[in-house]
């Protein structure tokens, strides 16, 4: 099979990766049509390319993600059933007050994301309470998906976040959650800053073109929030997310997984003891949050079979030695490598996985920095998640009432382009040596 054939369908395979994700077709079946033609067109055995290059990528993942994002599952499934965050939310509300909504949400999201719950899960969650409290200020709810999102991205790749985002590089680097601290820390600042500045520029331009009353019809009803003595005290309800947090902090020499399984097991059995009375069906909670996480896991499964498949291509072979051959420095073509990776595939975790498994070895062997490899790979997965082949995006906006149209620009503009300069920000810091 010639070059110039292969050539021609790892993009055309590319090319219908990205069609059948902005359709909606299934992670998992668009995987394995995009494999399938990249064997063909690539002259490799088809069925042991399928049988055991795709499926061992895919079956290496689920036995290493099993016991981590089942349990990640189940904790975020307790805490919703629990009130737990909703509790903080109406709390930090009190405190800080109504107006400051865009500070509200961002403290909920990131800590959510901190520990590493279904972002599907945050947004039941915090959905309704983002909603209520735009409401109560006559805000623009158009931008009640960025508000989730933005949020969400913050924490992501923190340092010690259990995120899958922040814990896959570990899988290939060997390196610590905590990786490159102090890069963390600038690159959630940056974002942090600018999610504000861009939220209060959105809500001023919007009372300009819209009166009061045009605003509030803008809701189509009450936002249905539990009531104070439905939910459990503040102390209780934040100690479930310290004592996770604290004991992957504690627990990291165990070794990455060891460290997160322990921390979940946890603060699970912590919300058991502490809120068994709110916990409606132990046996429902389990199943629901366990299968949460692990539809999660079979599509993150099916990314790395992929990735197997297009590691043994010939032309996506002779891509990679483009990429590194490229004249800038090494922190440079992993952002951009990971960010356009990630674009294409629509997820971060997806993006970060090709990326790892396909040029990460190479980054190691040129001497990099791997704790700065692992923070800079981490953050710019984060820049091109919520395309419109973004299922995240895609079903954050449906869950939150709100069009494409009316909302995509406010989540492009308040997410892709903070996250764009914060990543370059810390990439370009790293190559001149700052790695803290």
């Amino acid at each position: 099979m010639s070059t110039t054939i292969a050539a021609i369908g790892l993009a055309a395979a590319i090319v219908l990766l990205v069609a059948m994700i902005i359709k909606g077709i299934d992670m998992i079946t668009a995987t394995v049509i995009t494999a399938s033609i990249i064997l063909v067109t690539s002259g490799l055995d088809f069925w042991e390319g399928l049988l055991v290059t795709f499926s061992k990528g895919a079956g290496e993942f689920v036995a290493s993600w099993f016991l981590i994002l089942g349990l990640g599952g189940i904790f975020g499934q307790l805490v919703l059933e629990t009130g737990l965050a909703t509790k903080i939310a109406k709390t930090l509300t009190e405190k800080l007050g109504t107006r400051m909504v865009g500070l509200v949400i961002l403290i909920c999201t990131f800590f959510i994301t901190l520990l590493g719950i279904n972002g599907y899960i945050m947004v039941f969650v915090l959905y309704p309470i983002a909603d209520n409290l735009l409401k109560q200020n006559r805000m623009d709810r158009r931008t009640l998906p960025f508000l989730l999102l933005g949020g969400g991205a913050a924490g992501n790749g923190f340092a010690y976040s259990l995120d899958i985002c922040n814990v896959l590089p570990s899988n290939y680097l060997n390196t610590s959650l905590g990786s490159a601290p102090v890069l963390s820390f600038l690159f959630t600042a940056i974002a942090a800053f600018c999610y504000f500045a861009y939220f209060n520029y959105a809500q001023k331009q919007s009372r300009k073109k819209y009166t009061e009353a045009e605003l509030l019809a803008m809701y189509s009803g009450d936002s249905q929030i539990a009531d104070d003595d439905e939910l459990p005290g503040i102390g209780l309800s934040v100690l479930p997310f310290a004592v996770v947090l604290g004991a992957v902090v504690a627990t990291s020499s165990w070794g990455t997984s060891n460290s997160i399984v322990f921390s979940l097991v946890l603060g699970i059995l912590l919300i058991v003891v502490t809120q068994f009375h709110q916990i409606k069906n132990m046996k429902t909670s389990i199943k629901t949050g366990s299968g949460s996480g692990l539809s999660s896991m079979l599509t993150v499964a099916a990314v790395m079979g992929l990735s197997k498949v297009l590691g043994a291509s010939p032309a996506f072979q002779n891509l990679q030695q483009m990429v590194l051959a490229m004249d800038m420095p090494a922190y440079l073509k992993a952002f951009f490598g990971t960010t356009v990776l990630t674009g294409l595939t629509g997820s971060a975790i997806s993006g970060e996985t090709i990326f790892m498994e396909s040029f990460g070895q190479a980054f190691v062997d040129m001497g990099v920095n791997i704790e700065a490899l692992h923070r800079i790979v981490t953050e710019a997965a984060l820049i091109l998640n919520k395309l419109p082949n973004s299922s995240v995006a895609i079903l954050t906006m449906s869950i939150c009432g709100c069009s494409l149209k009316d909302s995509y620009k406010h989540v492009i503009l308040g997410t892709t382009i903070p996250t764009f300069i914060a990543g370059l920000v810390i990439t370009i810091l790293a190559s001149m040596g700052f790695i803290l």
